[in-house]
């Protein structure tokens, strides 16, 4: 497979990306674009709370009014910046090396909402640190997981809050690693290759994977990895060679199990196992081209899209598996580029693509009339994550807690606007109710809290 998730190669944006954040950042005023003012939309009371990068490439939370945003990193920063001892000018040597800055990404919120996981980047001499840090809610206190030269480039909390998985760049391939969320804790290597996607089961211990391993050491595969307290080792491995999909997913009820088979005849298929990875059974026989997928929350249902000229941006619409009847019926039939479903199952937001922008949209889960929210266009980080949104899905949440409202970082467009240049990307709630976009804040990528 020629994908590479979250790696420097992919901020090659797959929308028309806006810029970086603006150092100017104003928490919730209405946004100027291409001379249109935005109106900020009435206060709703949308649950939960938006972790987005912002002003000064700094980590913020807030809930969707904004009006006191919390920087997580802001004091960390300044801390630094005062590292330097104070000292009598007749003793002063060499003056001090200028305390390089903190950049920061990847908020994450451990699946209660008490903690979030963020990455760190420090140049140092001639080359970068990296840090993987948490921020305890009720403490009030960041922790560093892991330090290494190797660039984190994605989280997946496990639940209880008490491990993390990351993925981390490693010259031209990519570890996968479970830490301990406490400080000078030894991490644990689970598999290198490139690309790797994967998702926990906790009631069984259990790691799907699907990756391709370093040139020359084994082919392609998809299986399950075992983790205990003490070891980990492959217990099944249900796919061996190319296949067109990204990660193997649970359902939300964690009973099954959908991946991709290749039957090297010319032939893939989705395919539903039960959650130990047995009596798999093909649903869907798939067109040639890498196909994305994701569960509804009722485990009930896939909705599932095929990408049949590689190289393209986006999928050929968006169909539905209803697993019991088998019944396979299309939600949407006009190209999409990413979709997620609502956390209470009811709603499908997906991208559409228009001729100067892309679009949000909603489509009732059972069918209906897609509801066209805003045209858009992305930044560069959100980009990335539309890009392999299937593995995001697993871990980060676009929805508000109470399926009301979903979250974004980039621009919104007035309808058959043309996007302007250099534009400052700011974070955006969108109720789905038909109420007008509203600014969160100037920021490069926004997520909400699961609770």
């Amino acid at each position: 497979m020629s994908h590479r998730l979250l790696s420097v190669a992919l901020i090659a944006t797959i929308l028309i990306a806006a810029g970086s954040p603006s150092t100017a950042a104003k928490s919730h005023q209405g946004k100027t674009v291409g001379g249109a003012r935005q109106r900020r939309s009435p206060e709703i009371p949308i649950a939960g709370r938006i972790a987005y990068i912002g002003e000064g490439g700094n980590l913020y939370v807030c809930d969707a009014a904004c009006r006191k945003p919390l920087c997580v990193t802001c004091t960390s920063k300044a801390e630094q910046a005062r590292g330097g001892a104070i000292v009598p000018a007749a003793l002063a040597s060499d003056p001090p090396a200028p305390v390089q800055p903190i950049s920061y990404d990847l908020p994450t919120f451990s699946p209660d909402a008490t903690q979030i996981a963020y990455a760190s980047a420090q140049r140092r001499g001639g080359s970068l640190n990296f840090a993987i840090n948490v921020y305890n809610f009720t403490r009030r206190v960041p922790i560093t997981v892991f330090q290494s030269s190797e660039h984190p480039i994605y989280f997946y909390w496990l639940p209880g809050g008490q491990r993390i998985f990351f993925l981390a760049e490693n010259g031209d391939s990519l570890d996968l690693i479970l830490a301990e969320v406490r400080e000078g804790r030894p991490v644990r290597a689970l598999l290198k290759g490139l690309p790797i996607f994967f998702d926990w089961n906790q009631a069984l211990n259990d790691l799907a994977f699907h990756y391709a391993p370093p040139e020359d050491s084994g082919p392609e595969q998809a299986g399950l990895i075992q983790i205990t307290a003490r070891d980990q080792h492959v217990v099944k491995v249900f796919s061996s060679g190319a296949a067109s999909f990204r990660s193997p997913v649970w359902s939300p009820d964690r009973s099954h199990l959908a991946y991709v088979l290749n039957d090297h005849r010319g032939q893939f298929d989705l395919m539903v196992a039960d959650a130990d990875g047995n009596e798999a059974k093909p649903m869907v026989g798939l067109a040639p081209g890498t196909t994305a997928f994701e569960w509804a929350a009722d485990s009930r249902h896939i909705a599932f899209s095929t990408l049949k000229r590689e190289g393209r941006m986006s999928y050929d619409g968006i169909n539905l598996l209803d697993l019991e009847t088998g019944n396979i019926s299309t939600l949407v039939s006009a190209p999409v580029i990413a979709y997620f479903f609502s956390p209470d199952g009811k709603w499908l937001a997906y991208i559409g693509t228009g001729e100067n922008a892309n679009t949000w949209n909603v489509i009732a889960a059972g069918g209906g009339r897609p509801r066209k929210l805003c045209d858009f266009i992305a930044s560069s980080s959100e980009s990335t994550v539309y890009r392999v949104f299937d593995q995001y899905a697993l871990s980060h949440r676009i929805w508000s807690p109470d399926s009301r409202a979903i979250v974004f970082a980039g621009a919104v467009l007035q309808q058959d606007q043309a996007p302007p240049e250099n534009i400052s990307p700011s974070v955006w709630a969108v109720p789905i109710d038909g109420q007008a976009p509203r600014t969160i804040a100037d920021g490069s990528v926004g997520f909400w809290s699961p609770r």
